[in-house]
C-alpha cells in the first residue's frame, strides 16, 4: 500500500444490513471497500484483490469466521493480511479462539463507529510499519550480500562475526570456515596495528586507509588492499566493520573500463546513421523533424535496414535523451507472456507469478519505449496498447490500481500493416494511432551510394575491436559489393565485413566474394529486378505512370492494381515511391 493509494478493506458478513452500514462508514472514511457475503467469497476475493485488512464476521454459514481465518492464514498469498473479527459473542473463550486462529483484534457487535475506525487505523499503521521494517531488513541483507567490496565485522578480540560473499571471493574461503576465527591471519602486521589503534580510539569517525596495506588470502597469496574502518558499540561490545577491496582488482577494472570506452566510441550505432544517399538523407531529415516532439513514430522497413538505429537516433535527439530507452521485440516474447512483459503483473496474478513484476512501459516512464515487430502483437492485446497510447495509463495484470506514465512510443515493423488491417489481423484504430509520423528505413539496394561508406565504417569498427589494421579496400571488391542485391540489407553487409576482417591477415581487406555468388544474384542493369520488392515497386511505378500518377477514382492506379486507395498510398510511402518532377 503506497501513501497515495487508498487502503483496501474486505468486509465479510452474511447480514446485508451490517454490510450496508460498514460500506457507508468505511467509504466515508476514505477507504476502498470490498464485500463478501460468506466465507468462500471472502477467501476468493482476498486471494485475488490482496486487501490491506479484513473485517471478518464469526457467525457466518460454513465456513464460519474461525475456519475462514484459518484458511486465510494457511495460504502464502493471504497469510500476512491482518484480520479483525466482528462478533456478538461476549464469551472470553471465543475471543481467545479468534486470536489462536490468527486474528489481530476484534470488535464486539453492536460496535461503535469510532471504536471500529480506531482499531482499523491502528492495524493498518502497524502493518505499514512492519512492511517498512521488512523492506529495510531485506535491503540491508541484499546490500550486505551483494556488495562488490568485501565486508567483515570483527569483535574486540579480533574474531570474525560477519563475512559477506565478496569477502569469500577476495580471501578465497567460506564464511562457515571463517566466522568465529581470528581475522588477524589475513592481515599484515601494519594492518593489524591500525585496527588495534582504531578499537582504542573514539568510535565516531570512520577511517579511510588507501596506501601501503597488505593482506593475505587463505592460500597465502599476498595482495594490496584499500580499506575503510568504522567502529560501533553494540550491546556494550565494540565491533569494527572493515570494508575492503583488492587494489590490484580495482586497477584491472579501471583499465578494462578505459578499453571498453574506447571500443564503445568506435562502435556502430551509438546514434549516427552512416551513408550519403538521398534516401538515407530523407530518413535523417524525418528523424530531425520529429525528434524534439513527443509524437508517436512508426518506422517501416525490411529486416536488417536499421530500424532500431532509427529509433535510437530519434531518442537521442529528443528531450528525453537523458532518460531510458526501453527496447521490446514483440516477436521474441510468447503470446501468453507479452501482456505481463509490457505492463507487469501483481503477485498471484497467474500460476508462477510469485512476486510483483514491473513491466516495460513502467520502466520507460519519462523516457522512450521502442516496440520492434509491432505487427506481431496479439490482436487481443492491441486495445490495451491503444489505451496506453491515448490515456498514458494502464493496470498491471491482476492489479486494481491504475498507473499513470509519461512515455514516448517508437514502433517498428517489416510487415504491411495496411494489408493486415484489411485482413482484420491488426486494429485499424491502433494503426492510425501508431502512424502519426511514419519514417521509411530504405533497403540497401535502394541506397547503393551508402555501400562504400558502410564498408569502410564496418572495416574500421571490426579492425579496432580485433586489434588489427585495415588500410586498403580493393576497388574491385567495392565494385562487387555495390552490384550485390543485399537481401539481408545492412545487417548482411555488416556480417560479411566482420567475416572479412577475420580472414584478412594483413592491411588489405579480404572479402569472401564467392559467398555473395552463392547467396544471391547481383542486381542487373535496366528495369529488371532481383527481388520481389523490386518487382512490386517497378510494377506500381509503371501503373502510376500509365495513369498519370492518379491514385484514386475508377481509372486511377489503385483500381487498376485491385487495391484500396489507402493501401496503395501506404505501399508508395513504404517503397519510397515519389513522382519525379
Amino acid at each position: 500500500m503506497s501513501l497515495d493509494q487508498k487502503p483496501v478493506i474486505l468486509v465479510a458478513d452474511d447480514t446485508p444490513v451490517n454490510l450496508s452500514v460498514l460500506l457507508d462508514l468505511l467509504g466515508q472514511s476514505d477507504f476502498e471497500v470490498l464485500i463478501a457475503e460468506d466465507g468462500e467469497s471472502a477467501l476468493e476475493r482476498a486471494t485475488y484483490a490482496r486487501p490491506d485488512l479484513i473485517l471478518l464476521d464469526i457467525l457466518m454459514p460454513q465456513p464460519d469466521g474461525f475456519a475462514t481465518c484459518e484458511r486465510l492464514k494457511a495460504e502464502p498469498e493471504t497469510r500476512d493480511i491482518p484480520v479483525i473479527f466482528m462478533t456478538a459473542l461476549a464469551d472470553t473463550i471465543d475471543k481467545v479462539r479468534g486470536f489462536a486462529v490468527g486474528a489481530v483484534d476484534y470488535v464486539t457487535k453492536p460496535f461503535q463507529p469510532e471504536e471500529l475506525l480506531a482499531r482499523v487505523r491502528a492495524q493498518l499503521t502497524i502493518r505499514r510499519l512492519q512492511s517498512k521494517l521488512r523492506e529495510s531488513e531485506e535491503r540491508l541483507s541484499r546490500a550486505f550480500e551483494s556488495a562488490m567490496d568485501a565486508i567483515v565485522t570483527i569483535d574486540e578480540a579480533g574474531r570474525v562475526r560477519l563475512f559477506n560473499a565478496s569477502a569469500e571471493r577476495v580471501f578465497r574461503c567460506t564464511a562457515a570456515d571463517t566466522v568465529g576465527t581470528p581475522f588477524a591471519r589475513f592481515l599484515s602486521e601494519a594492518f593489524r596495528a591500525m585496527i588495534a589503534d582504531h578499537l582504542r580510539e573514539d568510535p565516531g569517525r570512520p577511517v579511510w586507509l588507501t596506501e601501503g596495506l597488505m593482506a593475505f588470502r587463505a592460500d597465502g597469496e599476498e595482495f594490496p588492499v584499500e580499506a575503510t574502518l568504522s567502529r560501533v558499540d553494540a550491546a556494550r561490545e565494540p565491533l569494527v566493520t572493515i570494508i575492503l577491496r583488492d587494489a590490484n582488482e580495482r586497477r584491472r577494472a579501471e583499465a578494462a573500463s578505459r578499453q571498453l570506452e574506447d571500443e564503445v566510441r568506435a562502435t556502430l550505432g551509438i546514434g549516427e546513421l552512416v551513408g550519403a544517399s538521398a534516401a538515407l538523407a530523407r530518413t535523417v531529415k524525418s528523424i530531425e523533424q520529429v525528434g524534439l516532439t513527443d509524437s508517436t513514430v512508426l518506422v517501416c522497413g525490411e529486416t536488417g535496414t536499421g530500424k532500431e538505429l532509427v529509433a535510437r537516433a530519434i531518442h537521442a535527439r529528443s528531450r528525453r535523451k537523458d532518460k531510458v530507452l526501453v527496447k521490446v521485440n514483440c516477436a521474441a516474447i510468447p503470446a501468453g507472456l507479452i501482456e505481463s512483459e509490457l505492463f507487469g503483473h501483481e503477485r498471484g496474478a497467474f500460476t508462477g507469478a510469485v512476486a510483483r513484476k514491473i513491466g516495460r512501459f513502467e520502466l520507460a516512464d519519462r523516457g522512450t519505449i521502442f516496440l520492434d515487430e509491432i505487427g506481431e502483437l496479439p490482436l487481443d492485446l492491441q486495445p490495451k496498447l491503444l489505451r496506453v497510447l491515448q490515456e498514458q495509463e494502464f493496470v498491471r495484470v491482476g492489479g486494481i490500481r491504475t498507473i499513470k506514465i509519461d512515455v514516448r512510443l517508437v514502433a517498428a515493423t517489416n510487415r504491411d500493416l495496411v494489408q493486415m488491417v484489411d485482413e482484420r489481423r491488426f486494429r485499424e484504430d491502433l494503426y492510425y494511432r501508431l502512424n502519426v509520423f511514419p519514417i521509411y528505413a530504405p533497403p540497401l539496394r535502394e541506397c547503393p551510394e551508402d555501400i562504400e561508406p558502410l564498408v569502410r565504417h564496418f572495416a574500421q569498427h571490426f579492425a579496432a575491436r580485433m586489434q588489427r589494421r585495415i588500410e586498403v579496400i580493393p576497388t574491385e571488391t567495392l565494385d562487387a559489393l555495390c552490384r550485390h542485391a543485399w537481401p539481408g540489407n545492412v545487417r548482411e553487409l555488416e556480417n560479411l565485413i566482420e567475416r572479412a576482417v577475420i580472414l584478412s591477415t594483413g592491411p588489405r581487406l579480404t572479402v569472401p566474394l564467392e559467398h555473395l555468388a552463392r547467396r544471391s544474384t547481383p542486381l542487373a542493369r535496366g528495369d529488371s529486378a532481383s527481388t520481389l520488392e523490386l518487382v512490386k515497386r517497378a510494377h506500381v511505378i509503371r501503373v502510376l505512370e500509365e495513369t498519370n500518377w492518379i491514385v484514386g477514382g475508377a481509372r486511377g492506379a489503385a483500381a487498376r492494381l485491385g487495391m484500396k486507395r489507402t493501401t496503395l498510398q501506404s505501399y508508395m510511402k513504404r517503397l519510397a515511391i515519389e513522382r519525379r518532377v
